[in-house]
């Protein structure tokens, strides 16, 4: 069963499309809002990659939205996605805030926004039968350059309920 409404930064989209889990955004959620700048932060390579061709496949033209950013969120200093993203989620506040940058999560914190990362969005797709172990996707996500320590990788897991683990 699908649940809530994200708005999605650049990280989880192209993090998850590098390991083939990309629609794992679409299978949870209700409603999926990509800004215009995180779409063109992804589409700005010159080379199509799997972020590029999902968003494509997926007719991300319909749904991404032009967003502004109010002085105070700029003030944080984010790239234009991270600023969008969670502009979007402050003004729209039924949306979750999906990032995984920091600086990122702590201005969404401070303005009581909820936040979704690529490894929990991982963890909630197992919960809801999309994939039957996070562990190989978590060590994917690492062999493709997602920078996780092994301390998170382990706390994943046992939030997953992953059978060697709990």
């Amino acid at each position: 069963m699908k649940s809530g409404k994200l708005v999605v930064n650049a990280s989880p989209i192209i993090s998850l499309a590098r390991i083939g889990c990309a629609d794992f955004l679409l299978r949870l959620h209700d409603q999926l809002v990509v800004p215009k700048g995180v779409f063109q932060e992804i589409t700005a390579h010159k080379e199509a990659d799997q972020a590029v061709e999902w968003l494509k496949a997926n007719n991300y033209k319909e749904i991404v939205r032009s967003v502004e950013v109010p002085a105070a969120i700029s003030e944080w200093n984010l790239g234009q996605g991270e600023s969008q993203v969670i502009a979007f989620a402050f003004q729209n506040r039924e949306f979750a805030a999906a990032i995984d940058d920091r600086a990122a999560k702590k201005c969404a914190a401070v303005f009581g926004i909820s936040i979704s990362g690529t490894i929990s969005i991982i963890i909630k797709a197992k919960k809801m039968g999309l994939t039957p172990n996070v562990e190989p996707l978590l060590l994917a996500l690492r062999s493709n350059g997602f920078r996780v320590s092994d301390r998170i990788i382990m706390s994943a897991l046992q939030i997953a309920e992953e059978s060697n683990y709990s």
